[in-house]
């Protein structure tokens, strides 16, 4: 997850739009920040962190836990396929057969409680909010949610875990770093958490269906020390992506099949759409997000930078900044500096970046996945002739591409422990019913609400929320657990299905895992984060042209004696054990 994802959050309430688990009609759908998180395909178990828990999936000394198997959705054809690998499928058109995956109320008629997280406005109460009432009578329960905004769910999160009474679902985003915001982890997930481990392993997943679509690679998130403990928020394998203005392309006469051919052609093309006096410029990052240069970014990765970590052939981690590919991706972005192609706002851009480069104030912004397919519908709205494209991996050099994987989700829901077994029966089947795929009914409900109130279709056929609607679903079950995405828009179908399609695909074929996936650093978990922006600030500075470019080995030197060394001993610890 880089920085850039935080300047997602922001986006235009009254455009049209239609995204298959990412959902808006007009003014709603999830935040932005939601698909930060992405996966990677075929990837091995991670392994649990030696001496605690760890939200990850494979176990120290027992050997991995067997994980959910997986089964396909076997709804709507769609006209491009996915795979288990975590390519979505793709719709030219919204289906009209769509089908039911919960045939009989979930709930035994008591109140669910769950802690969850507000990306947007907050909804109208239950007892003035149609959509609301229309999921609790199709679970056959009363859910009632904390619903908490972004900025203050840490807090509100660990003031609910100390005082002890704990609801049902706790939600813990991973926005910001990977095992989230609960302070002490590990012995909260212990000591208060369900395990789920029999319930959920293996074949036992096939008792809720929906739930079962998950890859394993989502799956891992929700073990911990060799047991079950979580759901995943179920997030695609794509996370970040280049985006870029092809219309502001063709207009300066530039021809680019997909991507740049190597470093040298994309700063020639930066150079030919740069142009100042027209307040356009080549490229530009999101606030705070130091020129694209932390883990997980489409930028960083055309030099190869490492996905977070990186194991060399002894077995000893590298991280991602020790490289001569991190020291390659800071000179290029230097020389970018220099030439006056990064837009001049990039260092702390704040929160026009989204308005700026549908504007055309930019051609090229390296962004996560999410925010690229909102954008898609929104710029349809602002600017119909204008076209945001997915750029596809390339290498510097010209070589192989190379794509930084994530972790399959965003974020995991917690079940406090329960009284009885069937009562752990009930609430995963509330959850399987949220995990509804895009192509069911239970999808349209959770996703749009009662039709004629919430939604209506369209001369096409596809759901529209009406004003009531995109007030209503601001409510946010989705983080009890989600479904798997799909690729549906209702803006240029064909043409949103079939680019996002293959360029998932490309990315997908060039995926690498950061082998810390999973893995609990304490030391990261209290330090990490400060010591980090230090670093990123410094190498800003150095970009900007205000620090030499030989300070970058005493960054990386001072960072390595703070926290560097000691989060790498930890991770360390955490994979031998897996071994042992």
């Amino acid at each position: 997850m880089t920085h850039d994802a935080q300047s997602t959050a922001r986006f235009d309430r009254r455009a049209f739009m239609t995204r298959a688990g990412l959902v808006a009609a007009g003014a709603v759908g999830m935040s932005l920040l939601e698909a930060c998180a992405p996966g990677t395909p075929g990837a091995p178990a991670a392994p649990a962190a030696g001496g605690g828990a760890t939200p990850g999936a494979a176990a120290a000394g027992g050997g991995p836990v067997k994980l959910p198997t997986y089964v396909p959705f076997q709804g709507p054809k769609p006209d491009l396929p996915g795979n288990e690998q975590g390519l979505d499928p793709a719709f030219f058109k919204f289906p009209t057969d769509l089908v039911q995956t919960v045939t009989t109320p979930p709930g035994d008629g008591s109140t669910v409680n769950a802690l969850v997280y507000l990306t947007l406005a907050p909804p109208p109460p239950l007892d003035q909010n149609a959509a609301w009432q229309a999921v609790n009578k199709a679970l056959n329960v009363t859910l009632q949610m904390d619903q908490t905004s972004a900025a203050d769910y840490p807090a509100k999160v660990n003031t609910v875990i100390a005082g002890n009474d704990l609801p049902d679902f706790i939600y813990n985003p991973t926005v910001n770093v990977p095992w989230g915001v609960i302070a002490g982890l590990p012995q909260f997930i212990q000591a208060k958490c369900q395990d789920l481990t029999q319930y959920l392993s293996g074949d036992a997943i096939k008792d809720y269906p929906n739930l079962a679509h998950y890859n394993n690679y989502t799956w891992r998130s929700g073990v911990i020390n060799n047991k079950i403990y979580a759901l995943p928020i179920q997030r695609p394998p794509i996370g970040t992506v280049m985006m870029y203005r092809q219309d502001l392309l063709e207009a300066a006469g530039i021809q680019m099949d997909k991507a740049p051919k190597n470093a040298d052609d994309f700063k020639r093309i930066l150079q030919a759409v740069t142009k100042p006096d027209q307040n356009q410029w080549g490229i530009a990052s999101g606030q705070t997000s130091y020129f694209a240069l932390t883990p997980n970014s489409a930028y960083s990765a055309i030099w190869r930078v490492p996905n977070n970590w990186k194991l060399d052939a002894s077995g000893k981690l590298i991280k991602d900044i020790e490289t001569d590919e991190f020291k390659a991706a800071v000179g290029f972005s230097r020389d970018l500096w220099q030439a006056g192609l990064w837009h001049p706002n990039t260092p702390q851009y704040g929160g026009a970046y989204n308005d700026d480069f549908m504007a055309g104030r930019f051609v090229f912004a390296p962004g996560v996945w999410g925010q690229y397919v909102q954008l898609w519908d929104i710029e349809a709205v602002r600017l119909p002739n204008a076209r945001i494209y997915p750029m596809h991996p390339f290498a510097a050099d010209g070589g192989k591409p190379y794509y930084q994987a994530g972790s399959g989700q965003f974020g995991v829901a917690y079940m406090k422990q329960q009284s009885s077994p069937d009562r752990i029966k009930m609430l995963l089947r509330v959850a399987n019913f949220f995990a509804a795929p895009f192509g069911s009914t239970e999808w349209l409900l959770n996703y749009f609400g009662v039709k004629d109130t919430d939604f209506k279709f369209n001369a096409d056929g596809a759901p529209v929320q009406t004003d009531q609607g995109r007030s209503e679903l601001t409510a946010v079950w989705r983080y009890i657990s989600s479904p798997a995405y799909a690729l549906f828009s209702a803006n240029r179908s064909q043409d949103f299905a079939q680019l996002n399609h293959d360029v998932e695909q490309a990315m997908i074929d060039v995926m690498d895992v950061d082998p810390t996936l999973g893995l609990y650093s304490a030391t990261a978990a209290a330090q990490g984060q400060l010591a980090s922006d230090a670093f990123y600030s410094g190498v800003s500075d150095i970009i900007q042209g205000r620090r030499p470019v030989g300070d970058l080995d005493g960054l990386v030197s001072d960072w390595k004696t703070k926290v560097g060394d000691k989060i790498r001993g930890e991770f360390q610890d955490a994979i031998a054990a897996a071994k042992g």
